[in-house]
């Protein structure tokens, strides 16, 4: 067969009739050669359609997935502003601390890690035994200290622990000032405080970082995106060494009384700077748990507090009847031997006193005769002097937490309101409201805007000033010349005795005020508010100061017998420290008498005074009789130097003879006076009282431990 015959058998396909050798693949093989061929092209397509939706559509995605599981992005926290006195005495700023975390999945043994764990950093077992068991990274202690860093260290686990650089808030301080500076949570962010308030500002602004891990999640790097801004530091009115100063007489105070809670608010009463603003109970903020317990600690009582201020309101009462020319210091008033009937209400003095002048019921802290002050005010008068020195609206301080006081509306007044509030029961104040108050008196009449925050010094070193506002003239210059005279022969020869100041002319008034059950919405049996409100130097006031002890339960519940020794310890030593010289003129220690002269004003601050000294009166009172006003003699008789005879008088008409002539008793008994001490006819030194024993001895009566009512 020749060779062009072949070749065609072959391209026929026919050579395998004739047992011809074939060259290349058969029929089957073709087939499977082009099923192979559709596979590999159909791979290829797919995988090409992968690839171009893997590496087109699907990068951004998968690059995050990527970025995921290998970095971490992160907020890098600024460093917090300090916060300074006015001094610059830094009582608040940020330090370095290490945070220890686990990674829990590295270990077969979570229970001994646990154990082994918390006896090193001194944390609980079995919360951290359940924080293991939640498997991946947990934290083991943020924010340790040093000796917990280095414990943890020591442990030799390398592979496990993780330690985090952290910004730490620290308190040189402790516990000074801490209601005012507040703290900061875990979470970096400002509780209670000037922490809360100022949040914006110190905080800064976060940076951004990026942390770095391998495949078994392990951290082999870290990246800066974005660095974080410092913040802004505060710099305050508030004096340290004051501040310290009212912190441990506070607590001296609080544990001698046993008073559940107090405070003490020092302020200049020109500007409105706080000085010094020290709470109880305290905490510190640097071992701050999250404890219920510890979180109501974080409440600055002097702010927070909703108090009925009692007697040291009457203030407010005869500096209004006096602007208003309702009443002067000549007027007397008939205080009824302790007890008025107010429509069904029976209210009572502490003591039972007769005739009294306008500066006397100050002294004594007449309940009685200041209700007839507030009557000739009025209702509508005196509504309008509350919404004058704006009580019942917040000061405006720069703290949070501040409350707004509670003044009921004219509307809602009852037929015994105005007396209520004449010796200031139905409102609720602030000790701030009422270091306001007493400014005003002191400042010469000027409501001012209390200030604790100095200035702001910015992150470029700029220092933006606050300053003090205008204030706005509520009393005239008179008026308040006159109060501060009163009040400073309250502290002098009233109820405020135990607020003098060696060396220094004080001025003040004490209070004692039932506290409201605030579940009843009654008054406590047996809680009492404690108060002092004051001013020193008188000729030149550079201080305010308000003393408030929360329910006493030691011997006295008195303002004048715990929270007047208390305001004088503080102002005390705040006068030395800001360098107040001493007062030039120290007024003789006598009575305002009822029949003040033209000059009284002078007449008070120089120490003169007027008595009553007519025979037909002192006959009267010493038999209890009432005497009209209108026929009172108006004679200038010295205070007495020699004690009275006092045997054989009642106890009222003891306490009758004894206000009269402006000197104090101390009773016991019941029944005559049988015992007299000083005797009748001895000498009397000045601020001494007579001690009466009176037949037959029932002890001594606690009702008559303090001179004044309601003080």
């Amino acid at each position: 067969m020749d060779r062009s015959t072949m070749s065609w058998l072959r391209r026929t396909g026919r050579s395998h009739v004739l047992g011809l050798p074939t060259n290349g693949l058969g029929r089957r093989d073709h087939q499977r050669f082009r099923v192979f061929t559709a596979l590999v092209f159909v791979w290829f397509a797919i995988v090409s359609v992968r690839l171009f939706d893997l590496q087109v559509f699907r990068v951004e995605e998968l690059r995050e997935r990527a970025i995921r599981q290998h970095e971490t992005t992160v907020d890098l926290i600024a460093k917090r502003g300090a916060i300074l006195d006015r001094h610059g005495n830094e009582l608040a700023l940020s330090t370095s601390a290490q945070s220890i975390g686990v990674f829990s999945d590295r270990t077969d043994d979570k229970a001994g890690l646990a154990r082994t764990l918390a006896e090193a950093v001194g944390t609980d077992e079995l919360v951290l035994r359940q924080r293991l068991e939640r498997g991946g990274f947990q934290w083991v202690k943020r924010l340790a200290t040093l000796g917990e860093t280095e414990r943890a260290r020591a442990l030799d686990l390398k592979e496990i622990l993780h330690f985090e650089t952290e910004s730490k808030r620290y308190y040189p301080y402790g516990t000074v000032a801490a209601h005012v500076l507040g703290t900061v949570g875990l979470d970096h962010f400002g509780q209670a405080g000037l922490e809360q308030e100022f949040e914006a500002r110190l905080r800064g602004r976060p940076g951004l970082g990026v942390l770095q891990y391998d495949a078994r999640q392990r951290r082999y790097g870290t990246q800066t995106l974005r660095p974080p801004v410092p913040g802004d530091d505060l710099i305050l009115d508030l004096d340290l060494d004051i501040q310290s100063l009212a912190h441990l007489e506070l607590e001296r105070a609080v544990r001698e009384s046993k008073s559940r809670a107090g405070t003490v608010v020092l302020m200049r009463p020109d500007s409105g700077q706080v000085v010094a603003m020290a709470s109880w109970p305290r905490f510190n903020p640097n071992q701050l748990s999250r404890t219920s317990e510890d979180l109501e600690r974080l409440r600055n009582f002097a702010i927070s507090y909703l108090v009925e201020p009692g007697s040291t309101f009457k203030v407010l009462t005869a500096a209004a009847a006096l602007e208003e020319g309702v009443v002067t210091t000549d007027d007397v008033f008939d205080c009824e031997m302790g007890g008025i009937w107010v429509k069904r209400r029976r209210i009572r003095d502490h003591h039972p006193y007769g005739l009294l002048t306008m500066p006397q019921v100050l002294m004594k802290s007449s309940n009685v005769g200041i209700i007839k002050i507030g009557y000739r005010l009025g209702d509508e008068a005196f509504h309008e002097y509350l919404r004058r020195f704006e009580f019942g609206k917040p000061t405006g301080i720069s703290l949070p937490g501040e409350v707004h006081g509670l003044v009921r509306p004219l509307s809602r007044w009852s037929g015994s309101s105005l007396a209520s509030l004449a010796m200031g029961q139905e409102v609720g104040v602030s000790a701030l409201q009422m270091a306001r108050l007493f400014s005003a008196v002191a400042n010469g009449g000027v409501l001012v805007q209390p200030r604790i925050v100095r200035a702001v010094r910015e992150r470029g070193g700029s220092v933006v000033r606050y300053e003090d506002g205008p204030g706005v003239r509520v009393l005239s210059r008179d008026t308040a010349a006159t109060m501060q005279a009163i009040l400073e022969r309250v502290v002098e020869a009233g109820t405020g005795r135990l607020a003098r100041i060696p060396g220094y002319r004080v001025g003040g008034k004490t209070g004692t005020a039932q506290m409201i059950n605030p579940v009843s919405r009654s008054y406590a049996d047996g809680a009492y508010l404690a108060s002092f409100c004051g001013f020193a130097p008188v000729n030149d006031p550079a201080l305010v100061g308000v003393a408030m002890l929360y329910d006493p339960r030691g011997q006295f519940y008195y303002g004048g017998r715990i929270a007047a020794p208390l305001f004088a310890a503080v102002m005390k030593q705040a006068l030395r420290h800001l360098d107040i010289p001493p007062s030039n003129v120290s007024p003789r220690r006598t009575r305002p008498g009822a029949a003040a002269p033209e000059t009284v004003v002078a007449d008070l601050v120089e120490g003169r005074s007027d008595n009553f000294g007519a025979e037909e009166f002192l006959v009267a009172a010493r038999v209890g009789q009432q005497v009209p006003f209108a026929g009172l003699p108006r004679t200038r008789v010295a205070m007495p130097r020699t004690a009275p005879d006092m045997l054989g008088l009642t106890m009222r008409e003891a306490y009758g003879l004894a206000a009269t002539l402006g000197i104090e008793i101390e009773p016991s008994g019941t029944g005559t006076a049988h015992t007299q001490i000083p005797g009748p006819n001895e000498a009397l030194e000045e601020g001494q009282a007579v001690r009466l024993h009176f037949t037959p001895s029932v002890g001594i009566e606690r009702a008559a431990v303090e001179t004044g009512g309601g003080g």
